[in-house]
């Protein structure tokens, strides 16, 4: 009996300290001192309000003091001007959730609380601040205010509720009822991932039927009314706009592609099949580590001028235990290429055992609430090798010097039946592919270590460089080797007198002074790969005299003769023309045509 009232007396003990009660039991908060003074912005600042997602205003004040030594909180409110913040416009916490006698607050806020003192967009006009600081239920409002002059951005004061996407280069084409939606990612920012056609307008609409609102897009800007936006070429873009600060950012994208974080790069790319949605399928193979299979992927997105990963919105470290296509797993979020310290492992998810060997497809959605993707079984059949040689062969792609469009395909040199050879610039990491034509028909191929595969599958170098890839079709065989220099290679010397650099389509080209021991005047071309082994290119026509004034051009026609510069020093060699050595001289090699050639003629 004595223990339970010990313990009763005790707890009586506590809340009367806790609560800090009276002789007659009434509850007394703990004071707090108002602000005596406010130090940033000073009063009769102005700000002109920008469209940037990091622009922000730094506000800072004096430290209230609280009775019992504890930190206050603190909150700034806005008014108008000549207000007393009976009824505030606006009211911000400070910094660390209220605890800091500071606070950074972005200009896109700024312009909301701009709009709620009725200035319209792009209006300048005069707000005031305070700050009320509080401990427990007091709380006091500083007897200090200051005035602040803003300038909005031209944003929307009324927002639509949602968007869409009309007009003859949309994907729903002129009839508005078709129209596009866009996402909302959030609040009154849209955002949609869709095809556009080069050269056809298109505008924006708030409703899908004859009583739509029009806007349009001008620059970076969101107008309203029955304008219309083009784009200079097709393609597939990702528009993002914010109608708060009436802002619009278009990135063209290249491609979208699975990356898989073991090889570090992308192992298949995801075609664009409307409404949003990318993909694709190929074959997952994990790779095999001493601790165990790794399996480890997240995706690529290439824009026209970066890269961009998308990885876990939800930061997992799992295989998805049979989480469902719209299960939370699958949420993608998009991060930058160089993102935290380790970008090649962050944000990643993990194949299910059931893919790793397998034909795999992607589905990844840019459209509904939340950005997703989900993975499954293909068709189980693995890419076959051709049937059929094609009678052209084009290089396209992102790696490739005409990029993704096929119009602009880099042409093979058809070196016989089925055999194709090009000499070319790729991009490291990026993606190319083989086609038979330039035209959107045209049948593609791809390259599967030195094997050819039909099918829009994608082949990658590691580095840039300067390439030069065979191909045979007879025996569905590739050879690619970098090339690491090209030069005019002088047969008395035994040494390169000329560097030739690559300057594009198959085209080796340098200019300087040719100055050989001996005043002899035999050459050859030295190609040099990246593996130091040399190739000797001389004559294909063996000949034995200067080209003279009016040569004919197959004397300048050539051929490889054999991978040692020290062998054959004298062989299918050229010679200078007078006037050459000594004297300013341009050498180009070119690797095209049904003739590779080249030239050599003095410079001015």
């Amino acid at each position: 009996m004595k223990t339970k009232i010990t313990k009763v007396v005790a707890l009586f003990t506590t809340l009367a300290i806790i609560f800090s009660c009276t002789e007659d039991m009434e509850y007394r908060d703990t004071a707090v001192s108002p602000v005596n003074q406010l130090y940033e912005p000073i009063s009769g600042k102005s700000v002109e309000l920008v469209a940037s997602a990091t622009a922000s205003l730094f506000f800072e004040w004096e430290a209230a003091k609280a009775e019992d030594s504890g930190s206050p909180l603190y909150e700034i409110v806005f008014d108008k001007e000549g207000g007393n913040f009976s009824n505030p416009l606006y009211k911000v916490l400070s910094d660390n959730n209220g605890a800091r006698n500071y606070a950074t607050i972005s200009h896109k806020t700024l312009n909301k609380i701009g709009a709620a003192a009725g200035l319209n967009s792009g209006e300048t006009g005069t707000i005031i601040w305070t700050v009320i600081a509080s401990r427990g239920l007091s709380t006091a409002m500083s007897n200090v205010s200051h005035k602040l002059t803003i300038t909005r951005m031209l944003g929307f004061a009324e927002v639509p509720s949602q968007l869409f996407l009309t007009g003859e280069a949309t994907e729903g084409g002129s009839d508005i009822s078709q129209a596009v939606p866009c996402s909302s990612p959030e609040q009154e920012t849209f955002e949609i991932f869709t095809r556009l056609k080069g050269g056809k307008s298109y505008k924006l609409v708030d409703k899908t039927n004859d009583n739509a609102n029009y806007f349009y897009i001008d620059g970076n800007r969101i107008v309203e009314g029955e304008g219309e936006t083009t784009v200079e070429k097709d393609g597939i873009y990702r528009i993002t706009m914010d109608f708060s600060i009436a802002s619009v950012s278009i990135q063209e994208v290249k491609s979208v592609g699975v990356f898989f974080c073991p090889s570090n790069k992308v192992i298949f790319e995801l075609s664009y099949k409307g409404n949003g949605i990318f993909e694709g399928e190929g074959k997952v193979t994990f790779k095999q580590e001493s601790w165990g299979k790794d399996q480890r992927y997240k995706l690529l997105m290439s824009y026209s001028d970066k890269d961009m990963y998308w990885g876990t919105l939800n930061d997992v470290d799992s295989s998805p235990n049979g989480a469902g296509q719209e299960d939370s797993y699958y949420f993608i979020k998009e991060y930058g290429i160089n993102e935290g310290s380790e970008p090649q492992w962050n944000h990643k998810w993990k194949f299910d055992n059931q893919f790793d060997g397998s034909m795999t497809k992607v589905t990844v959605k840019f459209n509904g609430a939340n950005y997703t993707h989900f993975v499954s079984l293909g068709d189980g059949v693995s890419p076959e090798e051709p049937e059929t040689t094609p009678k052209n062969l084009f290089l396209t792609g992102e790696a490739s010097e005409g990029g993704n469009d096929i119009s602009k395909a880099v042409q093979y040199n058809k070196l016989g039946e089925g055999i194709f050879e090009i000499f070319t610039r790729l991009q490291g990491g990026k993606t190319y592919k083989m086609a038979s034509s330039q035209e959107a028909d045209a049948k593609f191929f791809y390259i599967e270590g030195e094997k050819i595969k039909s099918g829009d599958g994608i082949t990658t170098v590691e580095k840039d460089g300067i390439y030069r890839i065979k191909v045979d079709f007879s025996n569905k065989s590739v050879i690619t080797k970098e090339i690491k220099s090209m030069g005019l290679w002088h047969c008395w010397d035994r040494n390169v007198l000329l560097d030739l650099p690559y300057i594009g389509n198959g085209v080796f080209e340098g200019t300087g002074t040719i100055s050989p021991n001996n005043n002899d005047n035999r050459y050859k071309l030295l190609m040099v790969y990246a593996d130091d082994s040399e190739l000797i290119w001389g004559t294909k026509n063996d000949t034995d005299v200067v080209p003279g004034t009016n040569p004919d051009p197959s004397y300048f026609y050539i051929m490889e003769t054999n991978d040692n510069a020290e062998a054959g020093q004298w062989d299918r060699k050229w010679k200078f023309n007078d006037g050459i050595i000594g004297n300013n001289t341009k050498v180009r090699v070119i690797f095209t045509g049904e003739n590779y050639t080249h030239s050599i003629e003095p410079v001015n």
